[in-house]
């Protein structure tokens, strides 16, 4: 038996002062009234608390502390319109009350249930909005059956229904004689099935019919409990909610991946080589004079018979340009054959416990080793006459400071000049061993190097000039078919000329120094690794400014667009979140299954967004810096989804 007592309830006016009422066991009761006499509001305070309802509730003569455990064992109820779960198919309405029962149950007895309210050959894996209202409400009358619960309230079970429907009605409610059941109704003939009947009068409960022992035996009542697990329950959304709520995830995940292109931009735009800015980059430019038009852009060591000598009176005009300190010849020696790429010797690299590693020069392309001069002008030079070698190299090639060098070198010979082409000349060279110890592994920024090569020897400028200027007719000449039989026969061959310089110029004169070298002669080539850096990085700038408008453009659209579907999709599941409640599901239940949503949300495009990043990533220097920024983004958009949640389910 349930008693409710000292029954009060009020909000802008009073409906129930100090009243009492009881609903016995095995028995149909109604309650009828005026509209607006308050039986809905009545019903709904069985099932839920409010601070304008003040009442004491007993079952079985145990009074009833946590309502929505009560409510969520022992009570079903059933509104004026039959209301189901929007998110649900009929099928899954069974599913959802089978795993709080921490049950299965197989369509067989899904049908079985339904027949008892005499639902026959209804399609379980539609929703119940193809059900008409009586038969939604016999629907929800077969969920409570099937959660075995002893109390049934129906408001206004008639309202809506013919006369059929209501013959159907009563006669399921009577059928249900182990439940309690209580309704509230405007028709009369339901009032004929019904063992008690209560009129509200006065803000009282008044009896008016009572055809029942008043002195019932107080039944045992199994302990139920029915669990709401909003992990599962997350799977539980209609197609128009997967859509909404894929749909959000899809527009995030592009959000992040424009936010990484975006990002990506800005670091190129604000990243500076440090090759670019230490003294020996910032201060040297590469000329030479061109001889045929210009292929590709000029790279320093590179297409070297490409080039013709300056005559003294252009080196003169150069040198008197504003800030040129120096001006020094530059070539660097390979171990891969420059007039046939597919030649190349390999490299022996003794340690200096005497164990020695030699290493195929062509397995490592274009990280084959190359010998570069140093300058006086250079702010490494430790003035020791010392061998340096690049950090890149140490790396490469495994060699410490101490460790020996040693290899074949391409050293230019002779050279045969032509009359016409593309090309200036075409070289002959020998192959001479040499072997370095190494004084210093240089720092990651302190050497200068070319976009050619980064794996570099260091040896003095002078160093290099005698190893170039040395002649030894006893050497092998590596020439080419085409020297051989064309050029030699043609032109007389010469001692190789170095036509390519480095000038070292004042910090503050290098942009003028570079502008001024081109403006001379369209056949100058000018190279600097500052310049190169300096002009990329304001194309980097233009580009992410750019970029930028169109990223501010594209991700405010979309951060609308979740915003209007998140907000939509919440709004729509305001009926849901009521029928839980209705089901004795606490709030906190429903909040925490709400934010397994977002954090579903939030881990679906976290992962996209760093899966895109490894896919996508061109510089792994700022790879970290991009996952925290793409996690940081994630966070916000989180928020966001977990405050539109929060606010929603606040206004329910």
């Amino acid at each position: 038996m349930l008693e409710i007592k000292n029954i009060h309830i009020a909000f802008e006016r009073t409906l129930f002062n100090n009243a009492d009422i009881q609903f016995y066991d095995s028995s149909i009761h109604a309650i009828v009234g005026k509209s607006g006499s308050g039986k809905t509001t009545f019903l709904k305070s069985i099932i839920h608390d409010s601070t304008y309802v003040q009442s004491k509730m007993y079952y079985n003569n145990v009074e009833v502390l946590e309502k929505d455990d009560f409510v969520r064992n022992h009570v079903a109820y059933v509104d004026q319109l039959g209301s189901f779960f929007p998110n649900m198919t009929i099928k899954q309405h069974f599913q959802f009350y089978a795993e709080m029962k921490k049950e299965k149950v197989d369509a067989n007895t899904m049908n079985q249930y339904l027949e008892k309210v005499n639902l026959y050959n209804i399609n379980i894996n539609k929703l119940p909005s193809i059900l008409s209202i009586g038969e939604r409400k016999r629907l929800l009358i077969a969920l409570a059956l099937f959660c075995d619960k002893d109390i049934i309230i129906l408001d206004e079970p008639t309202a809506s229904l013919d006369k059929k429907n209501i013959d159907l009605l009563k006669e399921l409610l009577l059928s249900l004689k182990d439940k309690t059941i209580i309704l509230t109704t405007h028709t009369p003939e339901i009032l004929d099935i019904c063992h008690v009947i209560y009129k509200l009068e006065n803000h009282a409960f008044l009896c008016q019919k009572k055809d029942i022992d008043d002195q019932q035996e107080i039944q045992n009542v199994s302990t139920r409990h029915h669990q709401f697990s909003f992990i599962r329950y997350f799977r539980y959304k209609s197609p128009i909610q997967w859509i909404q709520y894929i749909g959000v995830i899809a527009i995030s995940i592009f959000i992040l991946i424009q936010s990484s292109l975006i990002i990506d931009s800005f670091f190129s735009a604000s990243y500076v080589n440090p090759l670019t800015t230490n003294q020996s980059s910032k201060e040297m430019l590469y000329i030479r004079h061109r001889e045929g038009d210009l292929v590709w852009n000029y790279v320093p060591s590179v297409d070297n018979d490409w080039s013709r000598p300056f005559s003294e009176s252009e080196l003169n005009k150069i040198k008197q340009l504003d800030g040129v300190k120096d001006i020094k010849k530059f070539y660097a020696l390979t171990t891969t054959n420059p007039g046939n790429t597919e030649d190349s010797q390999d490299l022996t690299v003794v340690k200096e416990n005497g164990k020695s590693n030699t290493y195929s020069v062509s397995d490592f392309g274009s990280s084959a080793p190359q010998i570069f001069p140093y300058y006086e002008g250079n702010d490494f030079n430790d003035h020791d006459d010392g061998v340096y070698i690049s950090y890149w190299m140490s790396q490469t090639y495994d060699i410490q400071e101490g460790d020996t060098i040693k290899a074949n070198f391409y050293v230019p010979k002779d050279q045969y000049v032509k009359e016409n082409g593309q090309e200036y000349r075409s070289t002959t060279y020998t192959l001479r061993n040499m072997e370095f110890q190494v004084d210093k592994v240089l720092g990651e920024s302190e050497a200068y190097e070319t976009p050619a090569v980064e794996t570099i020897i260091y040896i003095p400028y002078e160093k290099l000039m005698d190893i170039i200027n040395h002649r030894d007719e006893n050497e092998e000449v590596i020439s080419s078919y085409y020297i051989d039989n064309v050029l030699s026969k043609q032109v007389s061959p010469e001692p190789y000329v170095i036509n390519e310089y480095v000038l070292f110029v004042d910090e503050d004169c290098v942009f003028d120094a570079y502008n001024s070298i081109l403006e001379m002669d369209d056949k100058y080539d000018v190279y600097s690794m500052y310049m190169e850096s300096y002009q990329l990085s304001q194309l980097n700038k233009q580009a992410f400014q750019s970029k930028l408008l169109g990223f501010g453009a594209i991700c405010g659209i979309g951060l609308i667009a979740i915003l209007t579907i998140q907000y939509f999709l919440m709004k729509s599941r305001k009926k849901e979140f009521k029928l839980l409640e209705d089901n004795g599901i606490q709030d906190k239940l429903i909040k925490k299954s709400l934010f397994l949503d977002n954090l579903i949300y939030f881990i679906s495009i976290m992962i996209g967004g760093l899966l895109w990043i490894y896919i996508d990533i061109e510089r792994y220097d700022f790879v970290v810096s991009q996952y925290m920024a793409v996690l940081g983004i994630c966070f916000v958009l989180l928020f966001i989804m977990q405050t539109i949640s929060y606010v929603t389910f606040k206004r329910k």
